[in-house]
């Protein structure tokens, strides 16, 4: 799916490919042979309507990594979570000092927990060069190369660009992806029952069933210098079957998911 600030893709609902398909059904866009893409969508992790936007770029003028617009794209990050009767983000007290793409890590996991759904184990060097590719050619990353030696697997890719900062990219993904006419940044959502809208949220909160999940996370300059953003998930029935350059676990022991205190 691509994100764009208001103005300039291509969607995915998960892929699958899978030994035996007994219990996968193609649809109408269904890929190229060995993988298929699911249908259907789950309407409880879309918004009814989108959050008021608070937009926090008046904190960011000049230093959009620094530790003030960081903590105004959390404000707002809160402020939508709110709307949807959910607390606030529980973020590691090093939040700020993170890079970007453990920041996205972190921020898809704390959805995914709020919502039920399995956390993603860790990020996976073996993912980076595809998430590399969809920064650079802001385009969706596609980690089927990678997994092709795998029996079973499934995965969903996100791509934004030219946001400030990676958290703020991750708003638009999860609370700025329905339609809001002319100002709507979701090229797909090109109405209000467009198929597209709210498939960067979908995405993220993608593989309800049981099994390991792994993200490969991109964050820099596409070829013409502007910031970009993209991940993949993939999800497999079994064990882990790629190392971890940062784990959940290593979230956690760094106070991911413990009770926030006011920044003062």
């Amino acid at each position: 799916m691509t994100k764009c600030p208001a103005g300039a893709g291509e969607g995915a609902l998960p892929w699958w490919r899978e030994a035996e398909r007994a219990d996968c059904s193609p649809d109408h866009d269904a890929g190229p042979p060995g993988r298929r893409r699911l249908s259907g969508r789950d309407a409880a992790h879309e918004p009814a309507t989108e959050p008021a936007d608070r937009d926090p770029s008046a904190s960011c003028a000049g230093a959009p990594h620094g530790a003030a617009c960081t903590d105004a794209v959390v404000s707002a990050l809160d402020s939508a979570r709110a709307s949807l009767g959910l607390g606030r983000y529980p973020l590691p007290a090093n939040f700020d000092s993170l890079s970007g793409a453990r920041q996205i890590f972190i921020l898809a996991n704390l959805d995914r927990i709020a919502y039920g759904l399995t956390p993603i184990e860790g990020v996976a060097p073996a993912l980076a060069a595809s998430a590399q590719t969809g920064v650079r050619t802001d385009a969706d990353p596609n980690p089927t190369a990678t997994l092709s030696a795998l029996p079973r697997y499934a995965w969903t890719s996100d791509w934004a660009g030219g946001w400030l900062n990676a958290p703020y990219a991750y708003y638009e993904w999860m609370y700025d992806d329905g339609y809001a006419g002319a100002a709507t940044s979701n090229v797909d959502c090109t109405g209000p029952a467009a198929s597209g809208c709210w498939d960067h949220r979908r995405n993220l909160l993608a593989f309800a069933q049981p099994g390991t999940i792994a993200m490969g996370v991109a964050v820099g300059p596409d070829a013409h210098g502007a910031a970009g953003y993209a991940i993949t998930l993939v999800w497999t029935p079994g064990q882990t079957w790629s190392n971890y350059s940062y784990t959940w676990a290593q979230a956690n022991s760094a106070s991911a998911g413990a009770p926030r205190r006011p920044r003062r």
